[in-house]
């Protein structure tokens, strides 16, 4: 309870303040097609404007356990911040729920540029579209509370305060071997692209390198080496493997970062590593590779190396979701959406990986930009509708 009570005391006068100006900037637009997608922008924007990654993201938190409890909902909420709440139908099957999940974080977020503004058809913010999948689904708990879903499934939502990618997290585990709300299908739900799935997704390692070689193991009497070469020289090495015959394992540098100013030898240095591949057993071997190789580079250049494995998703196992996959294009047909096959990595897969139909779906199309997110505004009803659909499918059908 005291997470719980710091939580809701910390931020009650900001949501005050972003509610107040959501709902004035929406209501001065006029342009949305429904109340509903109306709400679940204005959530967003509020949402995208409270400070992120925090250690247990309390604020965003708060924010999602007081719109839960104007619904006469009761989250659970563990030493992590992780919020689960399960909506109960009016007339259960008492079979397993459907699971839906977002993450609450972002690391996107900026004091100035995540002060969204819209116009008469785009919202734009830093960080918007990760806060799109929440808002979805607290739009889903104001449906199902107000029986305008149509299931024969409660429905569980998990509210994460990290990627469940995180090797720190066992979320993903503790929910599937937890007896009262182990999920029969699993969705994820992102910002964007709409129409977007994977029916065979890739499993992936992220991998950070930090050098330093100003470091002790530094001769004293030779200056330093410079961090931009070695960090360079890796990368080159990196890139150039062949990972497997087959060509199904692939090596990108999503970031390279070196230096401590003009005028002196830049002496820090960090890269960050993806691996992707479709086959699990390949891609362990090459991240064992990729660390090995990283170290050994280090150790040539007589830096400290520090190598940390920041974010993996298993290779997704196209069995187990295949019924659910199914189901998820035949409502995007419906729905006369435009069907995007994009098979990288996904984090549903965590739960596909421990034998639940799991995949990830977006709410809304637009562009998420590394300084500002553009949101179509009429798309979001579009989404929402989605939503709804597949999730009194998996209801009827089964997956």
């Amino acid at each position: 309870m005291g997470i719980l009570q710091n939580m809701r005391n910390s931020v009650a006068r900001m949501f005050r303040g972003l509610t107040s100006r959501a709902t004035s900037v929406l209501k001065s637009i006029g342009r949305s097609p429904s109340p509903l997608s109306d709400r679940l922008l204005s959530d967003a924007l509020r949402l995208a404007e409270i400070p992120s990654p925090t250690e247990h993201e309390e604020q965003r938190g708060a924010f999602v356990i007081k719109q839960l409890g104007e619904l006469g909902l009761n989250p659970m909420v563990d030493e992590t911040g992780t919020i689960v709440v399960r909506l109960t139908c009016q007339h259960p099957d008492h079979s397993a729920p459907i699971l839906l999940f977002a993450d609450l974080s972002s690391n996107r977020w900026h004091p100035l540029e995540s002060l969204s503004r819209l116009d008469a058809t785009h919202a734009y913010g830093a960080g918007l579209a990760d806060a799109l999948g929440v808002a979805a689904m607290l739009s889903v708990a104001e449906l199902v509370q107000s029986g305008q879903i149509v299931t024969h499934k409660d429905i569980v939502l998990l509210f994460t305060t990290g990627p469940l990618g995180d090797p720190s997290s066992s979320i993903a585990s503790r929910l599937v071997e937890d007896s009262h709300n182990s999920p029969g299908a699993a969705l994820g739900i992102r910002g964007i692209s709409l129409g977007t799935i994977a029916p065979r997704p890739l499993g992936t390692y992220r991998i950070e390198v930090r050098l330093r070689t100003d470091a002790d193991i530094q001769s004293p009497a030779a200056p330093p080496s410079s961090a931009v070469e070695v960090i360079v020289d890796l990368a080159r090495a990196l890139s150039g493997v062949t990972w497997d015959a087959e060509q199904k394992t692939t090596c990108e540098i999503r970031r390279v970062e070196a230096g401590t100013g003009f005028g002196r030898t830049p002496t820090e240095g960090i890269i960050d590593i993806e691996l992707e591949s479709s086959d699990g057993a390949v891609l362990e071997l090459a991240m064992k590779a990729a660390i090995a190789t990283a170290e050994a580079k280090g150790r040539e250049a007589k830096a400290q190396t520090k190598v940390t494995i920041v974010g993996h998703v298993p290779v997704g196992d196209p069995a187990v979701g295949a019924g659910l996959i199914r189901l998820v294009l035949q409502a995007l047909k419906d729905q006369r959406l435009r069907i995007i096959e994009d098979n990288s990595a996904d984090p549903a897969s965590s739960f596909s990986a421990l034998g639940i139909p799991a995949t990830s779906i977006a709410i809304a199309s637009g562009h998420e930009g590394l300084c500002q997110d553009q949101i179509e505004i009429a798309s979001i009803e579009k989404g929402r509708r989605l939503l709804v659909a597949i999730i009194e499918r998996i209801s009827a059908e089964g997956v």
